[in-house]
């Protein structure tokens, strides 16, 4: 009997330790500081490949294609089976299902499979390749926009699909919407736009600032990110890049925070400084330097989109005009083609490097220099990528596109 109770409570503490592991990995939390290496060197120019050379062609093709959807002849996009399901293994009687499931009885599990796909590349979710692992069949890692990483499970229980919804990191309000949609493609329900953040209104009965106030505490919020952008910590960065991107983007007040972002030479140096710690040979050897420095490119060049957009054409002309303006130097075009090479990879990247291109078109030192780099080509490979996978870089770079084309 004492024999029997020993191996009974080494199997429990066995299990026990794998249902720990299990878990652990869904919302526990990153303790940046503490995990991040120093940064890497500064990418230099020659770090990238070599972009293919302009043909006349790629010019001709793509405006045929665009003919062609405005008369309706290219409506529907190619059907591309990007999660390949295997053979679904049973639901475990131990297994514990997350809130977030849903049981689908009406379609073969590779059908349910491309529901999700499409879902997810209408609402640009990217798939994260490199934590698909073979060890895990049936399952997809995705991460959206903003960072939240989820995991999207299928198993068979009682001869219907079970599809199951894990969030592993970032904000609960936006992974509950977007697990929402996943499960609702699932069933092959119609998709529904998801929401846009929220936002706290200040109540009617506190007293309204005046302009000038407002402005001040704009002023005064973007003192206090810049100063954080200074840090050593990434951690700190990146707090920095998101309350830029936020008041850049949302804000009321976004130009004047756009105006402090472009048209002050030293906050500009710094978001290029940190952009030059992107280093793909550094990256290789380390994932979580891969990560934190993708995060950081990513939201330096949401920064600069939306403070381009943000103020008038005319504005950001006169700024682009300046000639010690880095915006268009060779140095950070070629920062913003390497994303653009690597869209298939990482398409929330080129989603933000597009946007960055498109509006500093505006400048004809910006557009010759895009056409003797032989931009097009690349941007043709994110604008695939995109047709794909990620319906934002296909819109964002069908304008750049276009607009590039005009340009020659």
């Amino acid at each position: 009997m004492k024999r029997h109770s020993t191996n009974y409570s080494i199997m429990m503490k066995s299990n026990s330790g794998m249902d720990q592991q299990r878990v652990s990995r869904e919302d526990g939390p990153e303790y940046r500081s503490v995990m991040i290496q120093p940064l890497a060197t500064p990418i230099q120019a020659r770090d990238m490949a070599p972009l293919p050379k302009l043909k006349k062609s790629t010019f001709s093709g793509f405006a045929n294609s665009c003919s062609n959807k405005k008369r309706g002849l290219n409506e529907s996009s190619p059907i591309v089976h990007r999660w390949r399901v295997q053979e679904l293994s049973a639901l475990s009687a131990d297994y514990v299902l997350t809130r977030t499931n849903v049981y689908v009885n009406d379609a073969s599990p590779q059908e349910i499979a491309d529901r999700i796909c499409l879902a997810l590349k209408t609402f640009s979710i990217a798939i994260n390749d490199s934590s698909n692992s073979f060890d895990e069949e049936n399952v997809l890692h995705l991460e959206t926009h903003q960072g939240v990483k989820l995991v999207t499970r299928m198993f068979n229980d009682n001869d219907m699909v079970v599809v199951e919804v894990q969030r592993h990191a970032g904000c609960a309000f936006e992974f509950r919407d977007v697990a929402k949609s996943i499960l609702r493609s699932a069933k092959g329900l119609q998709l529904k736009r998801l929401p846009a953040s929220r936002r706290y209104t200040i109540p009617h009965t506190l007293p309204k600032r005046s302009l000038e106030m407002h402005h001040k505490c704009i002023r005064d919020d973007f003192q206090i990110a810049y100063t954080m952008l200074h840090s050593n910590k990434s951690d700190a960065q990146v707090l920095a890049l998101e309350s830029m991107e936020k008041m850049t983007k949302s804000c009321e007040g976004r130009d004047i925070a756009a105006k402090s972002v472009l048209g002050d030479y030293s906050c500009l140096k710094q978001l290029l400084s940190l952009l030059g710690t992107y280093n793909n040979n550094e990256l290789a050897s380390s994932e979580m330097k891969s990560i934190h420095s993708s995060v950081l490119r990513r939201k330096i060049f949401g920064v600069i989109a939306n403070s381009c957009e943000a103020i008038s054409e005319c504005e950001l002309a006169d700024i682009l005009s300046s000639r010690d303006n880095d915006l268009k130097t060779r140095s950070f075009l070629t920062m913003l083609l390497v994303s653009l090479q690597e869209a298939p990879v990482r398409p929330h990247d080129a989603f933000e490097a597009v946007r960055c291109l498109r509006h500093l078109l505006i400048s004809k030192e910006v557009e010759s220099a895009m056409i003797d780099m032989s931009a097009m080509d690349v941007i043709t490979t994110a604008h695939s990528a995109g047709l794909v996978s990620h319906q934002g870089l296909e819109q964002e770079s069908t304008k750049l596109m276009l607009r590039l084309q005009n340009a020659c």
